[in-house]
């Protein structure tokens, strides 16, 4: 009977954590950003992405490949970004090229209904920054 339980056991913990996985799957639009620095909280609404015709989505695929278009990344033009991406243990990390740079971002995930709340620090601890994502239908 032990041996049954332990079986089930096993069986849903992997399940529900392919689950979880899998829920990953799809196309995330940006509707909130919030940056906290030590002093100071700067939000990004989701009426004021909006307005100013912001964009970020990611795109995350069932293979693992991912894909990052936006045009809030500073450069004034809509820019892509491929690479790949895992969830484990309640963190979700994106190996991306930048320009001639390989980066790993690696942020803390939150699961709120179809959004995601993906949060992460500046090295130094000095910066906080928290991105939530609903997923597009």
């Amino acid at each position: 009977m032990k041996s049954i339980a332990f079986f089930l056991y096993c069986f849903l913990s992997c399940t529900l954590g392919f689950a979880q996985n899998a829920d990953l799957t799809g196309t995330w639009t940006i509707f909130e950003v919030i940056i906290k620095t030590n002093q100071d909280q700067e939000k990004t609404t989701e009426q004021q992405i909006k307005e100013n015709a912001f964009v970020t989505d990611y795109f995350l695929m069932p293979d693992g490949k991912f894909r990052m278009t936006s045009n809030m990344t500073g450069s004034g033009t809509m820019d892509t970004y491929d690479g790949t991406w895992k969830y484990l243990d309640k963190k979700l990390s994106f190996n991306i090229k930048i320009g001639e740079r390989n980066m790993e971002i690696i942020w803390d995930v939150e699961f709120a209904g179809n959004d995601i709340i993906l949060k992460r620090s500046s090295p130094d601890g000095s910066q906080v920054i928290t991105n939530s994502f609903r997923r597009k239908v």
